[in-house]
């Protein structure tokens, strides 16, 4: 692991042209970290472009992140909190979430992108910028971006836990009231758990100058 995700966040940035922050779960609270004010894990995450944030998990005012962070007591939310309302047709309302991913432990907090190491890379990029991530991924690697679609249940807390349990790439096309949220109309988010994240910066490193990846 990097010393510090802010080395990785740069190679990202170069690769994609978006801002990348750095998020860590931990079990304790980070020594000298001041503790942000109660936010939605999207709004905290686009806010921390501009500074770094901490949360406590049990705090967060979203049912769908403390059930994917696994917050001790949390259960699966309804579909009504991430679907819009016309949708209640084709899909029961009341009905509970089901296989969405959750981490495998329980963190006490979460931060964005505080100096220090980083368990995944999260980022809020257009569709442009997704493409040539996964452009960047076949030159890397000779192979399409094997990558998991997330659900309806939330737009980064679900990808954030997929992206760690599940070692590939995350990306999420984001439910109505986490686009209000983070004001991340017409984005999608792409989490990366950190081993495919320096995976991108050794080969971005290894690249020829002016050649692909």
């Amino acid at each position: 692991m990097y010393n510090d995700n802010s080395e990785i966040r740069d190679v990202l940035t170069e690769i994609t042209g978006t801002h990348w922050i750095g998020v860590k779960f931990h079990k304790a609270k980070p020594r000298g970290a001041k503790l942000s004010a109660p936010a939605s894990f999207c709004a905290a995450a686009s806010r921390s472009i501009t500074e770094t944030k901490l949360l406590r998990v049990r705090s967060i005012p979203c049912a769908g992140a403390k059930y994917a962070f696994n917050a001790p007591g949390a259960k699966a939310p309804a579909l009504a909190a991430f679907i819009p309302a016309r949708l209640s047709k084709l899909i029961d309302p009341e009905a509970q979430v089901s296989g969405a991913p959750r981490l495998l432990f329980s963190p006490e907090y979460v931060s964005f992108n505080l100096p220090g190491g980083a368990d995944l890379y999260l980022s809020f990029m257009l569709n442009e910028s997704a493409n040539e991530l996964a452009q960047a991924w076949s030159a890397m690697t000779g192979k399409k971006l094997d990558l998991q679609l997330t659900g309806v249940m939330s737009f980064c807390s679900e990808g954030a836990a997929a992206a760690l349990n599940g070692k590939k790439p995350s990306f999420s096309l984001g439910c109505a009231r986490s686009i209000k949220a983070a004001e991340l109309q017409g984005q999608v988010c792409v989490c990366l758990g950190e081993g495919n994240a320096a995976r991108f910066v050794r080969a971005w490193r290894q690249a020829p100058a002016g050649a692909a990846v």
